[in-house]
């Protein structure tokens, strides 16, 4: 199993730079949202995308996951400054969820949609992991992967540690999933593959 992230690196999660080659927007604009739907940000660490999704849901909710304590206190402390008014405000409920067995306390296919930013290396075999993300998408919902490619970047793990787009859809495949959007570093992201998955049938 791939090694976690390190909450000591917490730092680097917030650098500026990383609004020019992750743009929110463009992370969120994957997911195609309505607005009212319930979104996990799988993954969450200190909310780079969490407060923009509730942002973006007025009338849905948000269930931020990750197995760092450490970086949920922060999210937290985010979400607080949000509702507040100190930050751009986050209009959907925000659920913060600690996990460390992979488990997601919504029932089954209770996920609109599944965001993963710079996870997917990883969770990608740990089969537990795999089968919640799974048990969570209702039918029709996506499961967004965006996740470092192994091309020259100044940022992110070593290439050791990561997936190559065509293994990370053979998972997302294995998954039982179909793969509906896929952009390849360079496209939408600089150092970044996207994928959108979708479970088979309607929305629930």
């Amino acid at each position: 199993m791939a090694e976690p992230f390190d909450p000591r690196h917490a730092a680097r999660l917030d650098d500026p730079d990383r609004l020019d080659y992750q743009p929110v927007a463009d992370v969120l604009g994957l997911l195609e949202l309505r607005g009212d739907e319930t979104v996990v940000d799988y993954g969450a660490g200190v909310g780079y995308t969490t407060v923009p999704l509730a942002a973006a849901l007025p009338r849905g909710r948000v269930v931020a996951v990750d197995r760092s304590a450490e970086l949920l206190d922060e999210l937290c402390r985010r979400v607080t400054a949000s509702a507040a008014g100190r930050a751009p405000a986050a209009t959907a409920p925000v659920d913060l969820v600690h996990t460390t067995e992979n488990r997601v306390p919504l029932p089954d296919a209770g996920a609109d949609a599944i965001l993963t930013v710079s996870v997917w290396h990883e969770i990608y075999d740990d089969q537990s992991a795999l089968d919640e993300l799974r048990r969570l998408l209702a039918p029709g919902g996506s499961l967004a992967i965006i996740d470092w490619a192994p091309v020259e970047r100044p940022v992110g793990p070593p290439a050791a540690r990561i997936l190559t787009l065509e293994q990370a859809l053979a998972v997302v495949a294995s998954m039982g999933l179909t793969a509906t959007v896929v952009r390849p570093a360079g496209t939408l992201f600089a150092y970044y593959y996207a994928i959108v998955a979708r479970a088979s049938g309607p929305l629930a």
